[in-house]
């Protein structure tokens, strides 16, 4: 049914009570508004449409809201409008009152992020601070752990000047350098669990990083203090120990704050869904949130790269003057943190702690599971899965003594969860490959020909690559494909990191191959004391870069998988679970120690490879459907996500 009434719109009158199948179309030449006197030329006319009662829009929008005629050049709706024309229900309508798109306009308007807020900027800045701190801290730990203090030296680390010695300080030798470092990347990383659960439970997100930030400070001032000369040369094996106390004490610290600090940088932005949006030129495009949340974990990791190069300080540092100074640096650039958090405070979107809902959710999975459960590990990954059965009221009748005290919308909170928790699966073999960078190739770098450069300088060429490459992929690459309506989905970018982390060991296995043909030493070219190889240590760059470029595909897109897929109660638990991956893979590399020594080195590149290559294939074969399901996926359980962020 269809009618053509002149009518004056102003605030809510738009709403006026008319049933959602009547219809509003604007005149194909433009709009008229005496108030304004207003017109629009062809391009920028739009279809308007409302389909709501006055009811039920004070119901779902704040009572302030305004919804009056869309202004064109910004997507929204335009107060004061006047206009005369027809009431259609073609034409729908967000929350905040921005056109959604048509299917027709889903696969032909350009795709475009909106723009990143100021919270989710400043908290960029507080993890380029402990980023720093952090990769600052333990780029000097292999030299720090594995070498004696050099002959000749100061007596602080340092080597003497011209030397091609690395600096050195503990004499615990390779297997304990890996093994100390390993550890600690394990212990760092499974500490978010607990982080993750002080803030979801009790605290909350932004005041869990505030008391987090506080135990690695006290962390940073105890490592400092056991690099003082007279320890290390007096009393090795007690600076030993008290290293190890300082790396538990950090440990602690970092998974508190790592499991926060995500969720908290793409929280600042509340908005969700994709609207229609009309630029300058006059260009109607699509805003989605999802590319949003996308360019800010861009950013966000641009940012914790920018802090990693932070060692290039410290390697040099441990160097030319000593540990003492390597480990004071980012001590200093650490205090950065409780500034900016204390200088934000007023502008950051600060999630109030939920209560407990981990019990809820195992108790859901339990009766969501029921009668599928079974050690056959393909037939439970095939076997479908009954949500219904943990829904209120029918799984009342058969969960016994299960108290059912959630409701739907937490079901299908748990249900979207669940999704990201299985693309995390495979993610400890991608962590396998990357982990090498922080042992074994600094390792063969002092294999190799320095002519001064320190042995652990050229990991930075990792976080400099990827500082280089994030630009280049959100202003060039994903746009220049939206362009020609292609969108690289999460699982597609996340099988792609697979490859190139498979590729960078490949290399690193064909480098130490000519190592071994070329140093004096054959293959136990670790402590050759008839010299290196002449093979030049920045042959090592391209493994880098290659790691840099995997880390871009599938670490960012897990940070990004990780948030879209969470529900609001739950998101440092779900983070905690994506960093518990590389714990994980830490309990592989200490099945590696062995063969992170002499002379099966290149062996442990090459399974590394093998194990990346194969797990990208499995893991394109388990889930690359999930990618045509993504809107889909991200839409569960979002209703009750903006209540409680209300």
């Amino acid at each position: 049914m269809e009618t053509h009434i002149p009518t004056p719109l102003s605030g809510f009158g738009i709403a006026i009570a008319i049933k959602t199948s009547w219809i509003v179309s604007v005149s194909k030449l433009g709009l008229s508004c005496p108030s304004h006197d207003m017109a629009l030329d062809e391009k920028a006319a739009v279809t308007v449409a409302y389909e709501a009662e006055i009811k039920d829009l004070k119901d779902s929008v704040h009572p302030d809201h305004v919804h009056s005629i869309h202004d064109p050049m910004s997507g929204k709706l335009h107060e004061n409008a006047y206009y005369e024309g027809t009431f259609s229900s073609e034409r729908q309508y967000n929350e905040d009152g921005y056109e959604i798109p048509t299917e027709e306009e889903l696969h032909t308007l350009r795709r475009v992020s909106d723009k990143i807020p100021i919270g989710a900027l400043l908290i960029v800045i507080i993890e380029f601070a402990e980023r720093l701190s952090y990769y600052g801290t333990t780029g000097p730990f292999a030299n720090f752990i594995r070498n004696p203090l050099p002959e000749g030296g100061p007596g602080t680390g340092a080597t003497p000047k011209g030397s091609e010695e690395p600096a050195g300080a503990l004499n615990q030798g390779t297997s304990t350098q890996v093994a100390v470092t390993t550890f600690f990347s394990f212990w760092a990383y499974i500490m978010p669990v607990f982080g993750a659960i002080i803030a979801d439970q009790y605290i909350g997100r932004f005041k869990a990083i505030c008391w987090f930030t506080a135990v690695v400070g006290i962390g940073h001032i105890l490592l400092t203090a056991i690099c003082t000369p007279s320890l290390l040369q007096n009393n090795p094996d007690g600076a030993f120990a008290a290293f190890m106390v300082s790396l538990v004490i950090i440990g602690i610290g970092t998974g508190g704050v790592k499991a926060n600090v995500s969720p908290l940088v793409a929280e600042q932005y509340t908005k969700s869904g994709q609207w229609i949006k009309t630029k300058k030129n006059g260009e109607r495009v699509i805003v989605d949130s999802n590319l949003t949340v996308q360019r800010i974990f861009l950013y966000f990791y641009f940012m914790i790269n920018v802090g990693s190069i932070g060692s290039i300080a410290t390697v040099y540092a441990e160097k030319i003057v000593g540990f003492w100074l390597a480990f004071l640096i980012p001590t200093i650039v650490y205090l950065l943190m409780p500034i900016v958090l204390w200088a934000g405070y007023h502008r950051y979107v600060r999630t109030p702690p939920k209560g407990s809902v981990l019990l809820q959710a195992f108790n859901v999975i339990k009766l969501a599971y029921r009668g599928v459960w079974t050690f056959n590990i393909f037939k439970f990954w095939k076997a479908p899965v009954n949500w219904d059965n943990a829904r209120p009221g029918i799984a009342e009748k058969p969960a016994g003594k299960t108290l059912i005290n959630w409701d739907n919308d937490f079901v299908d909170e748990i249900k979207r969860s669940l999704w990201a928790c299985k693309v995390f699966l495979l993610y400890p073999f991608y962590w396998i490959a990357y982990n090498q960078m922080n042992n074994n190739l600094t390792n063969q770098a002092a294999y190799m020909t320095t002519k001064g450069t320190p042995n652990d300088l050229l990991n930075n060429l990792n976080p400099l690559s990827i500082i280089i490459i994030i630009p280049i992929m959100d202003h060039v690459i994903y746009p220049g494909l939206r362009r020609f309506g292609i969108v690289v989905k999460p699982i597609q970018r996340i099988t792609l990191g697979f490859f190139f982390a498979s590729a960078s060991m490949v290399y690193c296995a064909v480098l130490q191959h000519k190592i071994n043909q070329t140093n004096p030493c054959g293959k136990y070219g670790g402590h050759c004391e008839l010299g290196v190889s002449p093979i030049s240590v920045w042959v090592q760059a391209p493994a880098y870069i290659l790691i840099g470029i995997s880390e871009i595909f599938t670490s960012i897109t897990g940070l990004e998988y990780a948030y879209t897929k969470s529900p609001a109660r739950m998101k440092s638990v779900v983070f905690a679970i994506f960093f518990l991956t590389t714990a994980f893979s830490n309990v592989f590399n200490f099945a590696l120690v062995k063969v992170s020594e002499d002379p099966y080195v290149m062996w442990n590149y090459v399974g590394c490879a093998g194990a990346a290559f194969i797990a990208g294939i499995v893991f394109w074969f388990l889930f690359h459907k999930y990618d045509k399901e993504e809107d889909t996926i991200n839409a569960i359980g979002k209703s009750e996500e903006r209540r409680l962020q209300d």
